[in-house]
């Protein structure tokens, strides 16, 4: 089973790691489409874990940052989106520029008891990725993109200078599944982040 260090929601220094490894990795697919410097900004009114415990010490009002890239291939349709060297699998919706990734990791809750089998987080991320024209619409603002729609501008898409992505709007969901055996732990909970991310131009990335 994948190990906690592929989640973004678990304290491990994930963004230093990704960053490290940017450049030694070869990333799936035949289009990279960008790496992308995200924020993820808790949404408290989608959210019922609670901060007791120490259980979600990314879960605060100042969010937290990661580093991702995502990915495609031009013949299949396959996506991805690598950090930390490991590339989860995506999807990606042409007519709504929209690519989703879904990981699930084992992990180790401390409220869950140093003996709990069988905890697990599961990362759902959506996002919209935004060429340059589509970005300078909004005012490089996630928070001005039109609701159910796209801004005006070009598809992203391959150019002479590299593929035209320069913002990913959306969220991250992240669910606790309690474990199964010897564990205190009972309840499920949802964490909800609005994220945005600004790409990266360096690394040939």
């Amino acid at each position: 089973m994948p190990d906690s260090r592929r989640l973004l929601l678990v304290s491990l220094p994930v963004v230093a790691i990704a960053i490290a490894c940017a450049s030694e990795t070869v990333y799936p697919g035949d289009l990279v489409i960008g790496m992308f410097d995200f924020h993820a900004q808790a949404n408290w009114d989608r959210t019922d874990c609670k901060l007791d415990g120490g259980d979600f010490s990314r879960l605060v009002d100042g969010g937290f940052e990661f580093a991702g890239t995502f990915s495609r291939d031009s013949v299949d349709g396959g996506g991805w989106f690598t950090i930390d060297g490991f590339s989860r699998k995506a999807t990606f919706e042409a007519p709504a520029q929209r690519y989703v990734t879904v990981h699930r990791a084992a992990a180790q809750i401390p409220s869950c008891g140093e003996n709990c089998k069988g905890a697990e987080i599961e990362e759902t991320m959506s996002v919209v990725v935004l060429s340059d024209s589509q970005d300078r619409a909004i005012g490089s603002k996630c928070a001005n993109l039109p609701d159910g729609g796209l801004p005006d501008g070009a598809v992203p898409g391959p150019t002479v200078n590299g593929y035209d992505a320069e913002r990913a709007c959306g969220e991250l969901k992240v669910t606790f599944l309690p474990g199964k055996e010897n564990c205190k732990c009972v309840t499920s909970c949802t964490a909800v982040y609005g994220v945005e991310g600004k790409r990266r131009f360096n690394g040939g990335n």
